[in-house]
């Protein structure tokens, strides 16, 4: 009788020993990160363009965009669309077109003005149909945006929208908000030092070394991004700054076609 309970126990207790163990291999194993998985992107994570900078090199099929973080390749095709900066004026401030204004008071006094085409969904804020503000900062601007309008020369926000109406002293900026879906009308005046800015329809023919370049797209495992569109502007006093490029990547005019 001795002899069959101690059979039993060591029996018993191995059982409970084995059940133990594979139940910590289960656990371990749930908790070991998968070889296989793969740390999202950073600019995934920040949420911006791809890649940023100023061109390195320039070949058919990609080019080698320099920035603060590094070299990127971005391989571009008959899909990439494109757009380029041109010094514009107050003329090529006309109806229906989209504009990003950064200026003081109210109404506003421009200092700068940024012009593009409306896209298929009108003038729309971003990467894929609209605009950015060129205020160095790299600070999106949002469309609709109902706060008060400050100002001070350090607290101005962006105007940004459709125009409806245009003259020799300044024009109307219809903006929406995106929330509600209300319109409001912004008027924009500007004088000797108001400086203006279009985005227009290129190709790849219009890559060069040196110039800024901003591309949205699919960045693969190496670190290289598919674009889907690039805008490609001049370089200011301070070379290619962030903020101040990203004015044009995804611009309303989609039309333009990738292969130059």
């Amino acid at each position: 009788m001795t002899i069959h309970r101690l059979i039993t126990a060591t029996a018993l207790g191995g059982a409970l020993a084995l059940g133990v163990a594979a139940c910590g291999s289960s656990s371990d194993s749930a908790a070991a990160p998968s070889s296989q998985q793969q740390a999202p992107s950073s600019s995934a994570r920040r949420g911006g363009p791809a890649a940023a900078g100023t061109v390195a090199a320039v070949t058919a099929a990609n080019i080698e965009v320099q920035s603060s973080s590094g070299q990127v390749t971005v391989n571009f095709s008959g899909d990439t669309t494109f757009t380029d900066r041109e010094t514009a004026t107050l003329a090529d401030v006309t109806p229906n077109s989209c504009v990003v204004v950064t200026g003081t008071g109210q109404p506003v006094l421009a200092r700068t003005v940024e012009i593009s085409t409306a896209g298929p969904n009108g003038c729309t804020p971003g990467f894929g149909g609209g605009m950015r503000p060129q205020n160095g900062g790299g600070q999106r601007a949002t469309s609709g945006s109902q706060a008060p309008r400050p100002s001070g020369a350090n607290g101005a926000r962006p105007v940004v929208g459709k125009v409806t109406a245009a003259s020799a002293g300044g024009f109307t900026v219809q903006e929406d908000d995106a929330q509600t879906g209300a319109t409001s009308d912004v008027g924009v005046t500007v004088d000797a030092s108001t400086t203006y800015g279009k985005s227009v329809t290129a190709n790849s023919s219009a890559l060069k070394v040196g110039e800024c370049v901003s591309a949205a797209g699919q960045t693969d495992d190496t670190g290289a991004v598919t674009a889907r569109n690039i805008a490609i502007s001049q370089p200011g006093p301070n070379g290619c700054a962030a903020g101040a490029r990203r004015l044009g990547a995804g611009t309303g005019n989609n039309g333009g076609n990738g292969n130059g």
